[in-house]
């Protein structure tokens, strides 16, 4: 890949000394261009790492991505291997901000989202309400024991070849806690979250050098 020959390479290994492990799977539904759509992330809840595949998350539409590695400290790997087979990971530097509530208006409605595998609900939701100029903003947030940051704030990235389908309209890491998943919302192809099954999918990133992006 082209775009990465100006960066600097540093071995990947204070990153990621094991194997990462991923034990569950969150499926959102949106819509674009009118039609309904889906994309899946990837979680380890312990570490709150999320990950981001080509086909399951961008929809096989990422050519020359291998994955997306978020941590919850704001360090992205965005990782691919160049046509000499070289393995290397741009990474990118987030600073989230401390939000100690949310923004916005409680109305009192509750509802439950995201069935596992068995069919049960995962969440419950709350929904809040806020203004934003002209747009008013509903949003159902369910609190949860992981940090969803990294999955907000990803499409905030400079350059960024390949944005998440869904929260592209809004960074909710500034609006709401750390604590709090949104699992519904009112915006343009606004996500919805189907589903929270355990999976099992292991990442190995040794063989891969990280270059990181310039400022």
């Amino acid at each position: 890949m082209h775009w990465l020959l100006c960066f600097w390479l540093l071995p990947l290994g204070c990153l990621a000394q094991k194997p990462l492990k991923f034990s569950e799977l969150l499926t959102f539904s949106y819509t674009e261009g009118g039609k309904p759509a889906e994309t899946s992330v990837y979680l380890d809840r312990k570490t709150s790492t999320w990950l981001f595949t080509p086909d399951d998350t961008f929809g096989g539409r990422a050519e020359g991505l291998d994955f997306v590695v978020a941590y919850a400290n704001g360090t992205y790997l965005i990782c691919s291997t160049g046509d000499t087979g070289q393995k290397t990971c741009q990474r990118f530097r987030v600073d989230y901000p401390k939000i100690a509530t949310v923004s916005g208006k409680p109305t009192g409605k509750r509802r439950t989202f995201g069935k596992n595998n068995y069919g049960w609900p995962m969440l419950t939701s709350s929904e809040y309400t806020s203004q934003a100029g002209r747009m008013k903003l509903t949003a159902h947030l369910a609190p949860v024991p992981f940090n969803p940051y990294p999955v907000y704030a990803y499409n905030t990235l400079i350059g960024l070849e390949f944005p998440l389908p869904i929260f592209r309209q809004l960074n909710y890491a500034t609006v709401v806690p750390r604590t709090q998943l949104v699992v519904a919302e009112n915006l343009s192809g606004g996500a919805t979250l189907v589903s929270l099954s355990p999976t099992e999918y292991f990442l190995d990133l040794r063989g891969y050098r990280v270059a990181d992006a310039q400022p």
